[in-house]
């Protein structure tokens, strides 16, 4: 089978699951005395239900055990993550209870799918067994150094720190509605330019734009290139500090303070090395699958029969 279908096969099964490996939610720490066993009759137990098909304690506890170790750990400190994949789970086996019922699965072309497919898996993990990488790989040393020889692929993108105020155009509002909404937006420009009134005071009296409103208008640093391309434009040439406005969007009108600004950088190593970590295992995981298979064959060379390749049609 090749190294294509394999994965196929593997990124079905990580999609029927609904897990996102890479996540960043963050594990609590893992109980110092392990859970007692659930009693049979608690396994069997309903966990959820949808229509006429029962998720059972037992059957998603199953899932659980044979998950990876630090995705069970996240799921089992995360109530709200954990009611999720019930929930998928359950969707899952009422879809398959569906299938079922319509006979799908004695359609000849599925039939074969799911033999490939449960081959395809079974290939996978005896040679993931065959090839697994040491405990500790890959060291700090060789993480750094991915992470030196891999920054330009690893950059955090140029960004500013801006705030606004936000006047909404109110829905149907005429031209003239627009004009006075101008008027009142110039206003503010001005009182903040002559130190009448400070952005932050303004933002939080006048914005219509709640979130940002709450902390006088400061919307973070944001990417440069995901900013409304009329806010691009009105920043260039400002200093830190400094007004632009008012800015016509669609939504409204925005007057907005440049308060800082950043060129592209390197994203900190303690941001990046859990992920440079487990792609260096990965590459070291398939060198020892590819090195694995290259033995069996030198062992066992492949003997190809020309004349029965004809057979073919």
């Amino acid at each position: 089978m090749s190294q294509s279908r394999i994965a196929t096969v593997l990124l079905v099964a990580a999609l029927a699951w609904g897990i996102d490996c890479g996540s960043d939610l963050q594990a609590a720490p893992p109980a110092k005395k392990a859970a007692p066993e659930k009693p049979d009759a608690e396994k069997g137990q309903p966990l959820a239900t949808m229509g006429d098909v029962t998720l059972t304690v037992a059957e998603f506890q199953k899932l659980l055990n044979n998950s990876d170790k630090e995705v069970r750990t996240q799921l089992l400190a995360n109530p709200e993550l954990m009611n999720q994949k019930i929930g998928e789970a359950v969707v899952r086996k009422y879809v398959l209870a569906r299938a079922k019922e319509e006979k799908w699965d004695q359609k000849k072309e599925v039939a074969f799918a799911m033999e490939r497919a449960r081959e395809g898996v079974l290939v996978e993990h005896f040679l993931n067994g065959m090839a697994k990488s040491p405990g500790q790989y890959p060291d700090d040393s060789l993480v750094r150094q991915a992470y030196e020889e891999n920054k330009t692929q690893i950059m955090l993108p140029p960004s500013v720190h801006v705030a606004q105020i936000f006047l909404k155009f109110e829905e149907k509002m005429d031209e003239k509605g627009r004009q006075d909404l101008t008027r009142i937006a110039e206003k503010y420009f001005a009182m903040i330019q002559k130190g009448e009134s400070d952005f932050a005071s303004m933002a939080r009296k006048y914005s219509d734009h709640n979130v940002s409103a709450t902390q006088g208008g400061d919307m973070g640093w944001v990417p440069a290139s995901q900013l409304l391309p009329e806010f691009r434009k009105a920043l260039e040439g400002l200093k830190d500090g400094e007004l632009a406005g008012p800015v016509q969007t669609a939504q409204g009108l925005h007057i907005i303070q440049l308060l800082g600004s950043r060129d592209a950088t390197p994203r900190p190593y303690d941001q990046v090395k859990g992920t440079l970590a487990q792609m260096l295992k990965g590459k070291k995981l398939q060198e020892n699958k590819d090195n694995y298979l290259i033995d069996l064959v030198k062992k066992d060379p492949i003997s190809l029969n020309e004349a029965n390749r004809t057979l073919l049609k």
